[in-house]
């Protein structure tokens, strides 16, 4: 597998707000999110010893990481979802028919942080840092700021 490279922190391009209500795209198969997603922990540990845990939905198959976070109009501030990847490689996300800004927390195959970007909703742009990914973790948007989560802090997860 390749090895991990260290990102650079990213520069904020844009700051992410809710997309409105009339925006947001219906969910055409809201029974998805009971048969895609399995449930966990997951805990980020920044250099000065903290524990951030969060309530987290995990994406494992292709079809539970096509979808991610789509159609959803909140998230709490404990919860995320995880992206659990076969392989580790180069991940690129979009925010294409998601409706609130997201931290991707790119995790490398050594469990720590690569890079950290916040996404505008909505936004079909892609959205990486530069290494391989073996998760990424999404967060409501300015938790990981909040939290201290960067480059470098370790991450854990149990199912």
């Amino acid at each position: 597998m390749p090895k991990d490279t260290v990102a650079k922190a990213p520069t904020p391009a844009e700051t992410p707000t809710p997309a409105p209500a009339a925006q947001c795209p219906n969910d055409p198969d809201p029974s998805q999110l009971t048969k895609l997603y399995g449930h966990g922990k997951a805990a980020f540990v920044t250099p000065d010893g903290a524990r951030h845990e969060f309530d987290v939905e995990i994406a494992e198959t292709e079809d539970a990481q096509q979808r991610g976070l789509m159609y959803r109009t909140s998230l709490a501030e404990t919860a995320g979802m995880v992206f659990v990847f076969a392989e580790t490689h180069h991940a690129t996300f979009w925010m294409k028919n998601t409706c609130i800004p997201l931290d991707l927390v790119f995790v490398g195959e050594n469990d720590r942080v690569i890079g950290v970007v916040t996404a505008p909703p909505l936004s079909e742009l892609p959205r990486e840092v530069p290494g391989f990914s073996k998760y990424v973790v999404e967060l409501g948007a300015g938790v990981a700021k909040k939290r201290g989560i960067a480059i470098g802090t370790l991450f854990s997860r149990s199912p």
